[in-house]
């Protein structure tokens, strides 16, 4: 009888739910323990094509400390969100091929709660934190077991990401049939993408000619330190001075420097029409987050991983690569923040078995019928996009360009 109950359990924990205000996409939604004291919130949509057989698609945020519930609202899930906090069908979707789950990590981020202590200080915790939640989503979803599995995701998931490949690479679990990964405007490795702010700014006429040079002789200090391994507080001086010199002197939208940019966080009204939607009793009965306040950006999660901002991830892509899993990197054009620039060098400079073939070549056009939407360059299991008119966040700017993308990507 005891069995019989924890069995019913299980099932109940994993029945999927539908309601007019998720406008009735198929949703689960929930918690996991990847330690005694601390959780992580996910929410998953099945995908609107075939929901048996097609794979499923990981999306994460980046910060550290925002919410991946961010890209659901704002960028690629199933709804937007309309001014009176009610939802609004999103046609471009990534769960159109996908069963896209989104996950709030690490611990402490959005919905999810860190214990005493728990917050995570090294992507080493994040990916061990993050393996133990997969581990245990693939036991209570066993229906993605052997399932084709893909990680997406931007910003500073670009360190996240590579993290927690290759931890699921060396684990060889079989129940994960771990495909590829794709980062958009990932915050990869800082050597090449601190100067490439001085570059980017002054190719796009933010700054002039004398105000690059100034910048571009800190910039090259800055890059020495990283190099060398200095004192984080060496290098904190001498590579954000030159970048708030920037910034500061400006009034551009660093996400999109074609886009004003509202509030502290350039895109705060619709960080608060989240806020709002989340904060409805209703929704939060839905999702089973009564107990719980969300929060777009958690500083302390920020503050825990502050020091690691400038670690490289490109050693976890190595290996990744070499194994012979796919990789998209793609970046909006109009990003200022983990600009197109900074993405080029690191990528030209990473070390793997088809680095030669891939700096020899050249870019062609991305076309979407007699329009030229980007520019790409592919070798092997390698892909590198740059979309125009698109910033940061590529799936708000360019929604259906963003799609096409991650559709073309997953079916090869």
């Amino acid at each position: 009888m005891k069995g019989l109950i924890i069995i019913l359990l299980a099932v109940s924990i994993v029945v999927s739910d539908q309601n007019p205000i998720f406008l009735n996409e198929t949703y689960y939604s929930g918690f996991i323990n990847v330690t005694q004291k601390s959780d992580l919130f996910y929410i998953l949509f099945e995908s609107r094509s075939k929901p048996s057989t097609d794979p499923l698609l990981l999306w994460l945020n980046g910060g550290p400390g925002c919410s991946s519930l961010l890209g659901l609202f704002e960028e690629n899930g199933p709804f937007k969100i309309n001014n009176d906090t009610t939802l609004n069908n999103n046609p471009f979707s990534w769960n159109s091929k996908a069963n896209l789950l989104y996950v709030d990590q690490p611990v402490g981020t959005g919905f999810s709660h860190a214990g005493p202590g728990d917050l995570v200080k090294s992507e080493e915790e994040v990916r061990q934190d993050f393996y133990d939640f997969l581990t245990q989503f693939f036991d209570k979803f066993p229906q993605f077991i052997g399932r084709e599995f893909y990680i997406s995701g931007e910003s500073y998931a670009g360190q996240y990401i590579p993290a927690i490949s290759r931890k699921i690479l060396s684990e060889k679990n079989p129940k994960i049939n771990f495909k590829g990964i794709a980062i958009g405007n990932g915050w990869v490795d800082p050597y090449y993408q601190q100067p490439a702010y001085g570059q980017y700014a002054y190719e796009n006429g933010l700054i002039n000619q004398t105000e690059y040079k100034s910048v571009s002789n800190y910039f090259s200090i800055c890059q020495v330190l990283i190099k060398v391994g200095s004192p984080y507080f060496l290098k904190s001086h001498f590579c954000d001075l030159p970048y708030e010199k920037i910034v500061g002197n400006n009034t551009f939208n660093v996400y999109n420097i074609k886009q004003p940019c509202i509030g502290s966080g350039c895109y705060d009204d619709q960080d608060q029409k989240i806020e709002n939607f989340l904060n409805r009793t209703d929704v939060q009965s839905l999702l089973g987050t009564q107990s719980r306040v969300w929060n777009a950006c958690v500083n302390n999660v920020y503050a825990s991983l502050q020091k690691r901002g400038f670690r490289s991830s490109t050693q976890d892509l190595q290996v990744i690569l070499n194994s012979g899993l796919k990789v998209l990197i793609y970046n909006g054009s109009l990003d200022y923040q983990c600009n197109y620039i900074g993405n080029e060098q690191w990528l030209e400079n990473l070390s793997w078995k088809h680095q030669t073939e891939y700096v020899k070549q050249q870019y062609s056009s991305l076309q979407k019928g007699d329009q030229t939407i980007g520019r790409e360059k592919s070798v092997a299991n390698l892909q590198f996009q740059i979309i125009f008119e698109a910033g940061h966040m590529v799936p708000m700017d360019q929604p259906e360009i963003a799609l096409e993308m991650i559709n073309s990507f997953l079916q090869n």
